[in-house]
C-alpha cells in the first residue's frame, strides 16, 4: 500500500480547525484522521496554534490537545538561516520559518489561509511548492475523486 500525500499545514490551518467544526481546514484534519493524507508540521507551527488558542480560543485548547494526541504529525526540521533569509525575500519574517520547513520536506501541498504573505506567487515561485488553501485542496480532491468515480445521482 503506498503511504498518503503529504501535506504541510501552516498554522492557521490548524488554528480554523480546532476553533471551528465546519469548514476547510476541519475537512483536512478529517483527512489526516482518515488517512487520507500525511500531515506535517514544524515544531514553529504547532508552538503558534497553541499560544494563539492560549490568547484568543481557550475553549478550542482541550480539541487541539486531542488532535495533537491522535494525529501522527510529522514534524519538519527546523530549517536553516540561511533558508530562511532566502524565504524571507518572499514572504513576511514571520512566515519565512514556515515556508522554508516546508521547502525542506518538500510536501505535495502546502497549505495555509495567509494569502497575504504565503499564497503569493513570490512564495510559489521561490519555493517551488503548490501552495493552496484548505478550500482548494479540498476542492482539487474532489475533482479527483468525480474524474476517479464519475458523478453520482440525489440518493446513490
Amino acid at each position: 500500500m503506498s503511504k498518503p500525500p503529504a501535506v504541510f499545514l501552516d498554522s492557521s490551518v490548524i488554528l480554523a480547525a480546532a476553533i471551528s467544526t465546519t469548514g476547510a481546514s476541519h475537512a483536512i484534519i478529517v483527512l489526516a484522521e482518515i488517512g487520507f493524507i500525511r500531515p506535517l508540521v514544524s515544531s514553529q507551527v504547532l508552538e503558534e496554534v497553541e499560544r494563539n488558542l492560549k490568547a484568543k480560543a481557550p475553549r478550542a485548547l482541550p480539541y487541539f490537545d486531542q488532535l495533537a494526541a491522535a494525529l501522527n504529525w510529522e514534524i519538519a526540521p527546523e530549517p536553516t538561516a540561511e533558508a530562511i533569509a532566502a524565504c524571507a525575500r518572499a514572504s513576511a519574517p514571520k512566515d519565512a520559518p514556515i515556508l522554508a520547513a516546508a521547502m525542506a520536506v518538500k510536501p505535495a501541498r502546502l497549505l495555509t489561509l495567509d494569502a497575504k504573505h504565503l499564497n503569493t506567487p513570490e512564495a510559489k515561485a521561490i519555493s517551488k511548492l503548490a501552495i493552496q488553501s484548505p478550500a482548494e485542496f479540498v476542492e482539487e480532491m474532489r475533482a479527483i475523486l468525480a474524474a476517479a468515480y464519475g458523478p453520482t445521482e440525489k440518493g446513490d
